[in-house]
């Protein structure tokens, strides 16, 4: 988890905000971790898991930004993700 966090605060795109949601906050390292994240830096925000579509429609709910972008927690986002995306959809007509 903490690769993944770690990849997305490194985009190189920094405008963003960040909804983590944590599905099992009954383990103590998860909260651990996401907590400290959070006191790191402020565009995160925590969710504690309701299921994963109760979730995921909170977070898009209190989401304030143009886009969405999801990673799971073994994913990792290359560096320049979030960089690429927006200037993709800045280039493209039908999206």
């Amino acid at each position: 988890m903490r690769q993944s966090i770690d990849s997305i605060l490194n985009q190189t795109f920094s405008n963003f905000e960040f909804i983590i949601i944590n599905d099992n906050p009954q383990r103590k390292d998860n909260q651990l971790l996401t907590s400290e994240y959070a006191k790191k830096d402020k565009r995160i925000k925590i969710i504690h898991n309701e299921q994963l579509t109760k979730s995921l429609n909170k977070g898009l709910k209190i989401a304030e930004g143009q886009y969405i972008a999801r990673l799971d927690a073994d994913d990792i986002a290359l560096p320049k993700r979030f960089e690429k995306q927006v200037y993709f959809e800045g280039k493209c007509l039908f999206i």
